[in-house]
């Protein structure tokens, strides 16, 4: 079995893809905590809901509750916090196993160049703390900024600077030290 997964962002947009079937996904946000899914069934059928679609949320927002559903083609991930709706601020990942693919005639792996996967990583990380950073910085600026949301911000951004300097690290970019998330 594979994993296939779709993150997707508090907006409701597709923020990365991973799967061995189906690439027509979409994303939307239908409202505050509701957002929708459609094109999984390329992927896998829904399974039975104990052995359906899981998810992650980013350790920020771990408190919230996400509940998903697969009605007529429509994957339903709905968002709650202390029982009231609520748009998730980074993203959520979800995840489902698929049937591996029928076997190939065995063919190495591709070469990757370690600087391009190094830099597609660092590259995704930073779209997070940029997604993360966002908020954060409106309300300082609006001068509506609490000591949590400036402590938090401080902390994001120091990442970002972190993440910036992972071409710096001696042994880039086969061995990376990588900076861990706030």
């Amino acid at each position: 079995m594979a994993r296939a997964a779709i993150n997707i962002t508090g907006t409701g947009e597709k923020f990365d893809f991973v799967s061995l079937g189906g690439t027509e996904v979409t994303c939307s946000r239908k409202d505050v905590g509701v957002y929708c899914v459609t094109g999984t069934r390329g992927m896998v059928p829904f399974p039975p809901i104990d052995q359906g679609w899981g998810y992650g949320l980013h350790p920020s927002e771990n408190s919230a509750e996400v509940n998903i559903s697969f009605e007529d083609d429509l994957l339903t991930v709905t968002v709650t916090k202390d029982g009231e709706p609520y748009d998730l601020k980074v993203m959520t990942a979800l995840h489902i196993l698929v049937p591996d693919l029928p076997r190939q005639e065995e063919l190495p792996p591709p070469a990757l160049d370690p600087v391009v996967a190094a830099q597609t990583q660092i590259a995704h990380l930073r779209a997070e703390a940029d997604y993360a950073i966002a908020p954060l910085q409106d309300a300082v600026d609006i001068d509506e900024g609490t000591e949590a949301e400036l402590a938090t911000l401080k902390a994001w951004k120091k990442y970002r600077v972190a993440l910036n300097r992972v071409p710096e690290q001696d042994g880039y970019p086969l061995a990376i030290d990588w900076p861990a998330a706030p």
